[in-house]
């Protein structure tokens, strides 16, 4: 399996660490070219190369993890069958004022699935502070791991996704399909919360 990571900022980063360390391939790349990723290549692992955009977007698991804003600017096609995990939050302050979203008639990652007309994006790893991630990561043994929430419409793509979050560390929390992904949004209840599988659940329902 690979994994294309759209963004090298700290949500980029810190995945593509996080997803090496446990030997998946990772074509980290962000709008500003390859050759600029050098010194953030440098610092990971050999299983991480830079790529382009479109080299990231022909993975097996593409990552979004850019500005909600830089929805538009990205391609609108991914591998066939490809998993996109969406790790983007929608600020109306930074990516402008859109009424369906403030109001809660649509959700973010909806938006980002017709984007690349696909079914299989699951909304993940987006509520968690990337500056702790790798130190709350816990071995599968650990009764108190914390768990990640995520959202979409095909079961065998958050299947996808869960087996990932378990395998650097963490639990996964199924919120249900995308439009219940509101929780996990920037203005919902599990943005920024830290807990256990249990304290997730409880909490999404606040």
């Amino acid at each position: 399996m690979s994994i294309g990571i759209i963004g090298s900022g700290n949500v980029g980063r810190a995945l593509g660490q996080l997803f090496s360390h446990v030997g998946e391939k990772v074509i980290l790349s962000h709008r500003h070219g390859v050759a600029s990723l050098a010194p953030v290549i440098a610092e990971m692992r050999s299983t991480v190369e830079a790529g382009t955009v479109a080299e990231a977007a022909d993975q097996d698991i593409v990552v979004l993890a850019v500005p909600f804003n830089a929805l538009d600017e990205l391609p609108t096609k991914v591998k066939a069958d490809a998993v996109v995990i969406d790790a983007t939050n929608y600020f109306p302050s930074r990516d402008g004022e859109r009424s369906a979203l403030t109001e809660h008639h649509t959700t973010s990652s909806e938006l980002v699935a017709q984007h690349f007309g696909t079914k299989k994006v699951v909304k993940a790893f987006n509520t968690i502070a990337m500056t702790k991630i790798r130190s709350l990561a816990k071995p599968n043994q650990s009764s108190d791991r914390i768990a990640i929430p995520i959202a979409g419409d095909d079961a065998a793509a958050k299947q996808t996704v869960t087996n990932l979050i378990e395998k650097i560390g963490f639990d996964a929390v199924d919120l249900g399909g995308l439009a219940d992904s509101y929780p996990a949004q920037a203005d919902g209840p599990l943005f920024l919360f830290t807990g256990d599988a249990d304290q997730v659940r409880a909490q999404a329902n606040k």
